[in-house]
């Protein structure tokens, strides 16, 4: 089963998807290979390799980490010479890594949006990790916007960056639409639209200095992008 990008659909409802399907699909490798279905191991072989280049991961792989990334490459490679016996045991490596992985690489799809795109992925612009790309990117240019006008006191303009913050993480990778996945940095958000509600500059300027702070060794790039607030 592949994923196509579809635009109704937030990030995070495409990321559940995409771990389902992956889910199937191993599922029907797993009864092919079991059965010494040759035909049918190689199609469900070849439906992963495509739901992978519509994935949320860097190398549009549908595995991030390298060894089960090296035990699916393996499959494939035993598949195409038609060694039933080496695409089973490397089915077994694979599916021995792959148990409980999905929280897991869940976990590093943040930390994946931040590196440099490789050219497999650039060939993909509706995968989902240029969705979760260009999400990033979105979130950074209106946090910059919410910092430059709590800086200078223009509510309205912080208000609008703020609720352009929230349609952002509507569509985004986090669950129930929250801008951020932190719990840190959804109070320190979340304060900062209480305080705009109520006119409250100064209240607003101290979440969001609090927020920014979260940002000073996560990520260099998120903190070039508010540091003209804190300076």
């Amino acid at each position: 089963m592949s994923i196509a990008a579809v635009s109704s659909l937030s990030i995070f409802q495409e990321l559940q998807s995409f771990y389902q399907n992956r889910q199937t699909d191993l599922k029907q490798l797993g009864s092919a290979l079991q059965s010494g279905d040759l035909a049918g191991a190689q199609q469900a072989y070849s439906a992963l390799a495509v739901l992978g280049e519509g994935g949320p991961f860097a190398n549009s792989e549908p595995f991030s980490k390298s060894s089960r990334v090296q035990a699916f490459n393996a499959i494939g490679e035993a598949l195409q010479a038609g060694d039933l016996a080496r695409a089973q045991a490397s089915f077994a490596t694979l599916t021995g890594n792959q148990s409980n992985s999905s929280t897991s690489e869940q976990a590093t799809i943040v930390k994946l949006t931040g590196a440099q795109s490789s050219s497999a992925a650039s060939d993909s612009a509706s995968s989902i990790y240029q969705q979760l790309r260009a999400y990033r990117q979105q979130r950074l240019a209106d946090l910059a916007a919410l910092g430059k006008a709590l800086q200078s006191g223009d509510l309205s303009g912080a208000q609008s960056a703020f609720d352009a913050l929230t349609a952002v993480g509507q569509t985004g990778p986090n669950k129930n639409g929250q801008v951020f996945s932190r719990i840190d940095r959804a109070q320190d958000f979340e304060a900062i639209g209480q305080a705009l509600q109520s006119g409250n500059l100064a209240g607003a300027q101290s979440a969001f200095a609090s927020l920014s702070g979260t940002f000073d060794k996560q990520s260099h790039q998120a903190q070039t992008a508010i540091s003209a607030y804190s300076s």
